[in-house]
């Protein structure tokens, strides 16, 4: 748990220093800022699903681990690329996508494999738990972000950030609660039917149905208000 709310943490500074690296250093405008804020929410959109059913064939650590590494390859490349003059406004994009990508599929792992960490008694409360220090962990990260960016600059708060996805995967390495092998199960056409099948499970529950209305509902507005909480803060009018 305390290697998630630290990525979580970490995710929020990105959040903060990808789009001022955008407007400071690569002079974008109000469209290319809108453009990154965005392309950095669409995998929640495109992928949500594939993660969850990729969850299901496959070892969950491996899944969680290997998304936290891709984060802190593919963050490295900013201050990198910084320091030697090199960045450009398409690698903000690339790694943006990449790294919100890799983050669905390491949530979509991390939700599945908690009810082999928790007693089934235990999950209301284990979740509960989860969602409160997260809660708390992006709102000091987004803080802590701002902070870094001031102090260290964008490039250094993001060396910062990939830190944070390090500590996560070393975390998550440590469980050694064995989890039970995934159902074997293989090809496209039997995904999107697993797919399909957990979408009208959802849908024909009604406590279900509503939670996930209501969550989309809230994702959708939070992309809006990300969007234009970036542009307002670094955009000059």
């Amino acid at each position: 748990m305390a290697g998630e709310a630290t990525s979580v943490a970490g995710s929020s500074v990105s959040a903060v220093a990808v789009p001022y690296l955008a407007v400071v250093e690569l002079n974008a405008s109000t469209a290319q800022v809108s453009a990154l804020v965005f392309l950095s929410q669409l995998p929640s959109l495109l992928f949500a699903l594939h993660a969850g059913a990729l969850a299901d064939r496959h070892p969950k650590r491996p899944l969680m681990i290997g998304g936290d590494l891709v984060c802190v390859l593919v963050l490295l490349t900013l201050p990198l690329t910084a320091a030697f003059d090199w960045l450009t406004f398409q690698q903000l994009v690339a790694v943006a996508f990449v790294q919100a990508t890799a983050g669905v599929v390491h949530d979509a792992a991390a939700i599945a494999y908690l009810p082999t960490l928790l007693d089934r008694s235990l999950l209301q409360q284990g979740n509960s738990r989860i969602g409160g220090r997260f809660s708390l962990s992006a709102t000091a990260g987004s803080s802590l972000g701002a902070v870094l960016v001031s102090v260290l600059g964008a490039p250094r708060a993001l060396v910062a950030d990939a830190v944070s996805y390090a500590v996560s995967a070393w975390s998550t390495t440590r469980i050694r609660v064995t989890e039970p092998p995934p159902s074997p199960r293989t090809g496209s056409a039997r995904l999107r039917t697993e797919i399909a099948e957990g979408v009208r499970y959802v849908f024909a529950d009604t406590t279900l149905r509503t939670l996930t209305l209501t969550n989309s509902t809230m994702s959708f507005a939070l992309g809006v208000l990300n969007t234009v909480w970036a542009l307002y803060l670094l955009v000059p009018a």
